[in-house]
């Protein structure tokens, strides 16, 4: 059985507080080992393309920093379909975004981590204890998104 290649591209921000919630998910997923290949894609997370489209990974997840929605929550969300509506803390349209992937890589998700806006709009490079529970949330919920992969191959 082929080993499923795993690519996890983080957006954000870290010294906008709690927009920096993605790349905290990034460095916990590095700790544990668990065999994603992290792309850092801060803010111009299109920078990451060429060295994602080279690692040609099976899976990629996208993980964001997203507002408006329960504060703490982590989600799975199909952003194939809305070209308009900006689910991210950043001027990209995720859509696109997500588009351009599925480009080079069928199985491509969005995992948006849900903080509250307030902590993302003053320089400061700490996160808030939601948004570290919130970054936990999101380790759990890629370990699931892998099993769920791995018994399909």
């Amino acid at each position: 059985m082929k080993e499923l290649k795993k690519a996890l591209l983080v957006v954000g921000n870290r010294l906008r507080g709690d927009d920096g919630v993605a790349p905290y998910l990034g460095d916990l997923v590095q700790m544990e080992a668990l065999g994603w290949k992290i792309f850092y894609g801060e803010d111009v997370p299109e920078n990451e393309f060429n060295k994602i489209r080279a690692y040609a990974p099976d899976l990629i997840v996208v993980a964001d920093a997203m507002t408006g929605m329960n504060v703490g929550r982590v989600e799975i969300m199909n952003l194939s379909d809305d070209k308009d509506y900006m689910y991210s803390t950043h001027d990209i349209p995720m859509p696109i975004l997500i588009s351009y992937l599925r480009g080079f890589c069928e199985a491509v998700l969005f995992l948006g981590l849900n903080v509250d806006i307030i902590n993302t709009l003053e320089i400061k490079e700490e996160l808030s204890e939601t948004a570290i529970k919130t970054a936990q949330k999101g380790l759990e919920k890629l370990k699931e998104i892998e099993k769920v992969f791995e018994e399909k191959n």
